[in-house]
């Protein structure tokens, strides 16, 4: 009885202490002084509120690798920048344990805390990569993980590491570059850092993914992954930019809009056809493929290419793609640059009289300034191309002379465009 007695006197005691120490304040305490960058003093308070309010928010974790970041950047010698730094892997493993949704690929997170700081470790960085994209590739949103990964695999594979063949080394290739093409469409604000990644790949693995390699690759591991779409669309992503006309590309193509028609099918589909000089079909497919896409900026891009690869020698439907992408995202220039090239081409065709032959020039190098208003990057090339429309476009003294000053003439034939000329 006496021992019940002591017992449940020490849970009340401690239960005491526990409500006296308010998690909240002391939260607060060391962000001010956070805020104040006293990082020092906020160490300390942070510390407290780390080991005794655990659970309290995934504000905790952030913060608290920020702090310990500068004291790490700031460590008096080596010997202390490494303590610091297992300090933050340990924050880490606890920041996963109390919040896993929020930082599910924590184990990358760890890996680049030490490649980052330069600590000497290369095989601890690499089991953390392996085990961290095995288990939470989708969440890695850091373009330099994503290359660190890859490159760290790949000097494992030239140094002859039996782990790192050929097959395993091409295994994380085409994760990587699906991952960095998925996060360039998902991710809109880091669309250079990820493409930046992704070339540093790719001129790092030149020698190991060519046509011929990734045909035998992906040859040989269709039978096994056939009706995985997540395999079929990474296998696809790869190949779509130079092997597209390899025969295993146009077999996975096929698969995959069978199993699941979508965008992306529809675009493998429309690049296998194009590959087979089926162009009526590739036509179909790309439409099929901007049509089924939900992100407008994707879209565009779809109906640009079309109307710049197979429809650009049927002006007027090369026209009609172009405007449907600008229609999508107003901000892409080049399809305005493209339409000024298409009227250009077509000023004998168009204009029955030397005036209205002027006329069409005229008309394409307004057009072409719109470039520069939808895209200010555009703005040297769409001047250098109303330059060079100048001197077959009208001027004011044969817009005077025509008694055209303050009224408009229509263009006819295919591009049926009203231009209004100045009064004086």
């Amino acid at each position: 009885m006496k021992a019940l007695f002591s017992f449940l006197s020490l849970l009340v005691l401690t239960i005491c202490q526990a409500q006296k120490y308010d998690c909240a304040t002391k939260a607060k305490e060391y962000q001010e002084l956070l805020k104040a960058k006293d990082f020092g003093a906020s160490y300390d308070v942070w510390s407290e509120v780390s080991k005794k309010c655990p659970k309290e928010s995934d504000a905790l974790y952030t913060d608290g690798l920020t702090i310990l970041q500068y004291k790490i950047d700031n460590a008096a010698n080596q010997e202390n920048k490494e303590k610091l730094v297992r300090e933050v892997l340990n924050l880490y493993d606890q920041f996963y344990k109390n919040f896993p949704n929020a930082i599910p690929a924590y184990e990358v997170n760890k890996a680049m805390a030490l490649h980052n700081n330069q600590i000497d470790s290369k095989s601890e960085i690499l089991l953390l990569m392996e085990s961290g994209f095995a288990k939470a590739a989708k969440e890695v949103k850091d373009a330099n993980a994503i290359y660190t990964f890859f490159s760290m695999c790949y000097e494992k594979h030239k140094a002859g590491d039996a782990k790192y063949n050929a097959d395993t080394t091409l295994d994380r290739y085409t994760l990587v570059n699906s991952l960095l093409t998925e996060l360039q469409n998902a991710e809109v604000e880091n669309t250079n850092d990820y493409k930046t990644a992704q070339r540093g790949i790719n001129a790092l693995a030149k020698d190991l993914v060519s046509c011929d390699n990734l045909e035998a690759y992906f040859d040989k591991n269709y039978n096994a992954n056939k009706d995985n779409t997540t395999w079929l669309t990474t296998a696809l992503t790869n190949m779509s930019a130079k092997c597209s006309a390899k025969p295993i590309f146009n077999t996975m193509a096929e698969k995959l809009h069978a199993l699941k028609v979508t965008s992306k099918s529809a675009y493998f589909m429309a690049l296998a056809s194009l590959k087979q000089r089926k162009f009526e079909e590739s036509v179909q497919f790309y439409n099929q493929a901007a049509d089924l896409e939900t992100n407008p900026l994707e879209k565009a891009k779809i109906y640009f290419t079309l109307g710049t690869g197979l429809l650009a020698n049927d002006m007027p439907k090369s026209r009609e793609t172009l405007n449907k992408a600008l229609q999508f995202d107003p901000k892409m220039g080049r399809a305005h640059l493209f339409i000024a090239q298409l009227y250009s081409y077509s000023a004998e065709e168009c204009g029955k009289t030397d005036f209205e032959k002027k006329a069409v020039f005229t008309l394409a190098a307004q057009t072409a300034k719109k470039a520069a208003l939808a895209d200010p990057k555009l703005k040297a090339a769409a001047d250098k191309m109303a330059e060079d429309f100048a001197p077959q476009a009208l001027t004011a003294a044969d817009i005077s002379q025509e008694k055209m000053n303050g009224k408009a003439l229509t263009i006819g034939c295919w591009i049926n465009e009203t231009i209004t000329f100045p009064s004086k």
